[in-house]
């Protein structure tokens, strides 16, 4: 008894949970899956499947939990009750990102509930408040150019550039390659059989004059590199860039142009969409040259079409009273205030 109490006291925390696996017989024996098991296996499912950011965010999302509930807590053993509970303490802790982690956590329970670790997923039941929706931040063409004088190094500053009039999110802009980039037809193909978008949905995005000179000055400058496979921004020995150089420098010379604090990299993406939205460019046309699976999210440009809001306000006159009428008596009001005025005059 001594010995295996010896050997016990040497085993390490994830060796105890295998060991508990190994000695349930039963068909039971899932229900003594861990936080900290299916974790490790969920994370390494999403690490093979998906991207790298989805990947960082899932662990973020499932790391809190373990937090909250502990390593050793029996995945099974959660209820609805400590799933509210969780819900409010990742609202107080992260209150800006908590509905991407709790978004993240259902679809990890949803998983759960495939692999028979869980009956039901509770993560579903439960629905977090709805917040007030506002528009994302965006910037002009002017604001562009203040930013860009801001920024020293050439790089930096077409990505910036291609950012603002592709709508491509930074990641796609960093793994963007030569061989995906077509200067005669002037056509940017967005996801292939090597890079995988978010939405896993290949798309096609035309070059703007803007961009195209943006291509040209980093293929002039790169010239010495073989142009197909290689990155259309890149270091000097042809490696990537990573998106976080590119973010921090953006955000840098925001700061220096004196533009709003709210604005990132991503709001690049959003300012791309917001400006064809004044434009009075469809919601579905934006929305195919953004790559959103839904049309649900592109909505959230639609009210920036002033034009079409007019048009519809307008609508309201053609049911008005008659203007003609309404002409008329506007004009013997004022006659009589003129009247009076002039009475008034002439009395002092």
């Amino acid at each position: 008894m001594e010995g295996l109490t010896s050997l016990l006291g040497k085993l390490s925390v994830e060796d105890i949970e295998k060991l508990k696996l190994l000695m349930s017989f039963t068909t039971e024996a899932k229900e003594v899956v861990t936080l900290r098991v299916f974790a490790d296996e969920y994370k390494n499912l999403i690490k093979n499947n998906r991207s790298t950011s989805y990947h960082h965010s899932i662990t973020i999302a499932l790391n809190n939990l373990i937090e909250f509930f502990g390593p050793q807590k029996a995945i099974n053993n959660i209820t609805q009750k400590d799933v509210e509970t969780f819900l409010v303490y990742l609202q107080q802790k992260i209150r800006k990102g908590h509905v991407v982690y709790y978004r993240n956590l259902k679809a990890a329970f949803n998983k759960a509930k495939d692999w028979g670790y869980v009956k039901e997923n509770f993560f579903v039941k439960v629905k977090l408040p709805k917040r007030q929706k506002t528009a994302p931040a965006f910037i002009n063409s002017n604001q562009l150019s203040a930013i860009s004088n801001q920024i020293k190094d050439d790089v930096v500053r077409d990505v910036v550039t291609v950012g603002f009039y592709t709508g491509m999110r930074l990641n796609e802009i960093v793994k963007l390659k030569w061989k995906n980039v077509n200067l005669s037809t002037r056509i940017i193909t967005v996801g292939d059989e090597e890079f995988i978008t978010k939405g896993r949905n290949q798309r096609f995005i035309p070059v703007s004059d803007e961009t195209l000179t943006a291509f040209h000055l980093q293929r002039e400058k790169r010239n010495a590199i073989p142009i197909g496979d290689s990155y259309v921004f890149c270091k000097s020995n042809g490696e990537k860039f990573t998106g976080d150089h590119f973010s921090r420098r953006f955000k840098s010379a925001c700061k220096k142009a004196g533009i709003d604090k709210s604005i990132h990299f991503h709001s690049l993406r959003h300012s791309f969409a917001s400006n064809l939205a004044q434009q009075g460019v469809s919601l579905y046309k934006i929305k195919e040259l953004l790559g959103h699976a839904s049309i649900t999210t592109t909505e959230i440009y639609s009210h920036l079409n002033i034009d079409s809001l007019r048009d519809a306000i307008s609508k309201l006159d053609d049911i008005g009273p008659d203007r003609t009428n309404s002409t008329e008596r506007t004009d013997k009001n004022m006659n009589k205030q003129s009247t009076s005025g002039l009475r008034l005059i002439t009395n002092k």
